[in-house]
């Protein structure tokens, strides 16, 4: 079974797959797990065994479906009128990528919403409607209606868009954890969260991360791995 079968499979089980983007880019490694899979145990796993930001992704189609928008475009307009914002509001990043970003999200029956089984009750409440919408067509007024009722911005889930072309336009965690999730024909959701050092305060080595897949039994994937499947399917 290739490694690409393995992550797609493991997905489709609830379980989680690391994928590292590249040493030219971030050079970090992303814990990943679908959203449709959600549970308070993997929210737990991914704040002390990863330790970064615990983040939602979304395909660009959802997002237009569910009208979130990226962050920079809200705080642009906002920065019309507030010079500090627009000051402040910048769309690139170090490595050169424009950041994914968009909105945070609670679902309304959440308490402070930052809990595990807060966190993974937005999460999972999130990866359900999007999963309908994925699904029926004709019902998606309702389904978004259903959305705008049930969740809450400000909050502490948050969302991340990815590139309409996915990797041919953008090779961030976003969009190849949304790819693998099509790939495996599930949901395009997913959750992810950076791995971080605790020894160097920095992020999580490669070889590091290896360790962490083998000792856990993880499929780890590199982004040339996905990148080459992809144009396998070309």
């Amino acid at each position: 079974m290739s490694k690409i079968s393995e992550a797609v499979t493991a997905l489709k089980n609830g379980n989680f797959v690391l994928i590292h983007d590249d040493t030219s880019r971030e050079n970090e490694i992303d814990m990943v797990v679908s959203a449709e899979s959600i549970l308070p145990k993997h929210i737990l796993t991914m704040r002390k065994d990863a330790g970064g930001l615990i983040c939602t992704a979304i395909s660009s189609e959802l997002s237009l479906k569910l009208g979130l928008p990226y962050i920079y475009d809200v705080l642009k307009n906002f920065g019309k009128s507030n010079k500090s914002i627009s000051m402040l509001n910048k769309n690139t990043s170090p490595y050169g990528d424009n950041p994914s970003f968009s909105i945070t999200l609670n679902h309304k029956n959440t308490y402070t919403g930052i809990t595990d089984y807060d966190r993974a009750l937005t999460i999972s409440s999130l990866a359900k409607i999007c999963k309908e919408l994925g699904q029926n067509i004709e019902n998606d007024g309702m389904i978004v209606e259903e959305f705008q009722n049930n969740f809450v911005t400000p909050g502490h889930v948050p969302v991340l868009i990815a590139s309409k072309g996915l990797m041919d336009e953008r090779m961030g965690h976003t969009e190849m954890s949304v790819f693998l999730a099509k790939t495996a024909n599930i949901a395009n959701v997913t959750t992810i969260c950076e791995m971080l050092d605790p020894n160097n305060y920095k992020a999580l080595s490669y070889k590091d991360a290896c360790k962490y897949a083998q000792d856990n039994n993880v499929v780890i994937l590199e982004s040339k791995d996905l990148l080459a499947y992809a144009n396998n399917l070309l």
